[in-house]
């Protein structure tokens, strides 16, 4: 199995296709798992990257302090070790955030950046959110949060289209006392997360996404990273929150390789 020794940990990656590189970030508590739609759309055109942040899924999961920027450094040795000198980045939420600080550290690394449902700070309804997901990941487990992520993140339109299938995939979440470690110690992670002072060092072509009712990363927070990053994109995806990446994968989809691709 495909795994890498970096930063004192162990990462697991996969990756799929062919061509100029593209990195998939997830969010918190993600797995690979969660970019399935993706992978094999973009590894038509590119070579497409995924792997598990540290203390999700197969990676390692040091009960240490945790913060986007390592998260972010953990991902630029991952590339070394790959050989891969620069690379388009995407990533959403949390992986949005870690994108902020590769284009921030590493410039040389990112040619392209898509940001999706992420800011460059957090304001207080986010954060009570991310304290409610720890105090029930600690008192009832982690697939409980997940379960409240899903009423947070969707509408209930798509959530009474796709409930059957959710849980199947809620089904595979790990419960265990790691798990869980990793959970908290990202969550922490994105709570302290702050590049307003640094993005607008950002040189890579950026496209930022939102939902314009998002609940977990504050629409207007994401309008402000737009607006710190020159040049930026902005795209606001209407009637939908959080999950927009999913709820309205084809015309996302279509927008990001569209800004991928074009020149």
């Amino acid at each position: 199995m495909p795994y890498v020794n970096l930063n004192g940990i162990k990462i697991y990656y996969e990756i799929y296709g062919d061509g100029y590189p593209v990195v998939l970030i997830g969010g918190l508590g993600s797995q690979i798992q969660s970019w399935a739609t993706q992978i094999p759309i973009y590894s038509r055109h590119f070579q497409v990257i995924v792997f598990d942040n540290r203390g999700m899924g197969r990676s390692d999961k040091p009960d240490m302090p945790y913060t986007t920027e390592l998260m972010a450094d953990d991902t630029a040795m991952l590339l070394n070790t790959l050989g891969i000198e620069c690379a388009h980045i995407a990533g959403k939420s949390m992986g949005g955030m870690i994108g902020q600080w590769l284009a921030i550290k590493y410039p040389e690394k990112v040619k392209k950046l898509v940001l999706g449902c992420t800011s460059a700070s957090r304001d207080e309804v986010g954060n009570e959110i991310l304290r409610m997901g720890r105090e029930i990941a600690t008192k009832v487990g982690v697939k409980t949060v997940w379960l409240t992520a899903l009423f947070l993140g969707y509408t209930r339109e798509y959530i009474e289209k796709n409930l059957s299938a959710m849980k199947e995939t809620l089904a595979t979440v790990s419960d265990n006392p790691e798990a869980l470690t990793g959970y908290i110690r990202q969550s922490f992670a994105c709570e302290a997360h702050n590049t307003r002072d640094l993005v607008g060092r950002i040189k890579a072509a950026t496209l930022v996404m939102l939902g314009e009712h998002d609940l977990i990363a504050s629409p207007k927070r994401s309008r402000e990273l737009a607006e710190l990053i020159s040049g930026a994109r902005l795209k606001v995806f209407k009637g939908v929150g959080h999950g927009f990446w999913r709820e309205r994968q084809e015309e996302v989809d279509r927008l990001v390789l569209g800004f991928l691709l074009e020149g």
